[in-house]
């Protein structure tokens, strides 16, 4: 069995999509990395569970150290397959110019709050506003 993660949701069980969305979006997805292979990924669960996905658009094969044993696809993993589409969506975005087109049209209000929240959230964003900012 193959996985389109264009279209993931179809092809695994609701719940299993829906509980993976619930991870997804609470942030559990702590690391992703694309490798040549495919992706891995550390998911916070019950304890912290390691996702490999073999494959990039099309996830031929995937494994997840949690113990779920009813069906192919644990919620683990679908966690992870939703992060891997949103990293495809952002990688696309950048390299098609769409994130700076919104830049250059965003209002400098718009662009502050989201400079002051993701300088909250983000070591490397603080420090860099510190290190460009403190020579003002």
């Amino acid at each position: 069995m193959s996985i389109h993660i264009d279209r993931f949701e179809e092809e695994i069980h609701f719940l299993i999509a829906e509980r993976g969305k619930e991870y997804f979006d609470a942030r559990q997805v702590l690391m992703l990395e694309e490798t040549p292979e495919g992706w891995n990924a550390s998911i916070e669960g019950s304890e912290t569970y390691q996702v490999r996905l073999e494959g990039h658009d099309v996830i031929s094969a995937w494994h997840c150290t949690c113990p779920f044993g009813h069906g192919p696809v644990c919620k683990h993993t679908a966690a992870v397959m939703y992060a891997v589409r949103e990293a495809i969506q952002l990688n696309r975005a950048n390299a098609s110019g769409e994130i700076d087109r919104w830049i250059d049209e965003a209002s400098p209000d718009e662009l502050r709050s989201i400079l002051k929240l993701e300088s909250r959230k983000n070591e490397d964003v603080r420090a860099t506003l510190y290190h460009r900012m403190k020579k003002m």
